[in-house]
């Protein structure tokens, strides 16, 4: 409630600005319960896109001012002047880096892509999914990045940043194959290894812009024996056996390969397989790649079990099985393709990763069906069955949540 007795329900419709600001200075703190004080920590969320908005705003003029002092007329320039992020630097210590940094959101934010800045200034959105919004969609010329922009904008406040990256590099890709195509040849002259010291004394090796292909088969692999050394009884956690066998392969120290070389889940329409598209294939647990990249792992992975999936017009997962080597995998594999991920919000564990679930126990009834089954992380799985959450499933494959304080939240599979 507020100082003077009133609720906080209000400040859900309240729109970011000046009077949800206000609002949210009256708000007395110990005097809420969970539930309300999550609406709040919503409210301010907003408002902090609000602000951050107008600050973008404000510094995007600052850039077209001309020389003067406090004295001088409201007056701009026709083009951003050559040292304006100084003059944010130093007003603000920043770095000349992060003043670089906030001078480029500006730029971009309010006059390249003016929808996702008044998303922002409306609180629809914050800073960090504005940014991927101009980080995905960079490279495309102006128009086509409003257009996609404008597409994805009423979904993006409810996904968060990874869940949309991905959902724009599909878009990205199915806009125009050709010069997707192009972008990333380009971007592999420039692949690498980076290597460094980190802060508590540990050290990274990550290699950047690698054929996606290749990093993905290389990662199924040390998959595939940091699993079968962990079955055979190791004490190591599944992500210590990974960092040590990526190092033991790289430094020619023996490996133990009885755990085979791993294969990478890929879906692929049966269009691009057979050359009459472009659509874009989905590498599991990495993310959507071009045709020819989908075609070309596709090939090497020949020999693996292939099973298909029919969808409806909607997207809707309604068939799925093996074409050939392993018997069905029945029910399971038929829930693992409608979902793909752990069905929590926000959470992207691959399918085959994650557990599967009943929505309702088995031990209470529940029925082993595609209606009552789901997949959850081990992570998410714990959650759902710690106190005050519950989970119903009310039509195949949507999941209603509802939190220890009370909030519900809806996800529905992604599309193929």
């Amino acid at each position: 409630m507020y100082e003077d007795g009133e609720g906080v329900s209000v400040l859900a419709g309240m729109p970011a600005g000046p009077e949800l600001a206000a609002a949210l200075a009256c708000v007395d703190r110990p005097a809420l319960n969970g539930f309300e004080l999550v609406e709040v920590a919503k409210a301010i969320t907003r408002q902090i896109a609000h602000d951050q908005a107008e600050l973008l705003a404000t510094v995007a003029e600052i850039a077209y001012c001309p020389l003067g002092d406090e004295t001088s007329p409201a007056q701009r320039t026709d083009h951003p002047t050559e040292y304006a992020a100084d003059e944010v630097r130093l007003a603000l210590t920043l770095t000349r880096r992060a003043a670089d940094t906030l001078m480029g959101d500006a730029y971009t934010l309010v006059e390249y892509l003016p929808a996702v800045h008044e998303a922002m200034r409306s609180g629809h959105i914050d800073l960090a999914r504005a940014r991927v919004l101009y980080e995905e969609t960079s490279a495309l010329p102006e128009a086509v990045a409003r257009d996609m922009v404008d597409l994805i904008l009423p979904a993006a406040a409810a996904l968060t940043t990874g869940q949309l990256r991905v959902r724009l590099r599909r878009l990205v890709i199915e806009a125009d194959p050709d010069a997707a195509a192009v972008r990333q040849r380009e971007a592999l002259t420039q692949r690498r290894i980076e290597h460094g010291l980190d802060p508590d004394g540990t050290a990274t090796l990550a290699g950047r812009h690698l054929p996606p292909e290749r990093a993905a088969t290389a990662a199924a692999r040390i998959d595939a024996l940091a699993a079968a050394a962990k079955q055979a009884g190791d004490s190591r956690t599944l992500d210590e056996l990974r960092a040590d066998l990526y190092l033991d392969i790289l430094n020619g120290i023996p490996t133990d390969t009885t755990g085979g070389g791993g294969g990478v889940e890929l879906v692929v329409p049966l269009a691009t397989l057979t050359g009459l598209s472009a659509q874009p294939g989905q590498i599991k647990g990495w993310g959507s790649v071009l045709a020819e990249i989908a075609a070309k792992l596709a090939d090497q992975q020949r020999d693996q079990p292939w099973r298909y999936t029919v969808t409806d017009d909607s997207g809707a997962v309604v068939g799925h099985g093996p074409l050939r080597k392993r018997p069905p995998a029945g029910l399971a594999a038929l829930v693992r393709a409608r979902d793909r991920t752990c069905r929590a919000p926000g959470c992207r564990t691959p399918a085959h990763r994650a557990d599967l679930d009943h929505t309702i126990a088995w031990q209470d009834g529940g029925p082993t069906t595609p209606a009552n089954l789901g997949v959850l992380c081990r992570h998410c799985h714990g959650y759902k069955h710690s106190e005050g959450v519950t989970l119903v499933q009310p039509t195949p494959g949507t999941f209603t949540w509802t939190t220890r304080l009370g909030h519900t939240y809806t996800t529905r599979p992604e599309p193929p």
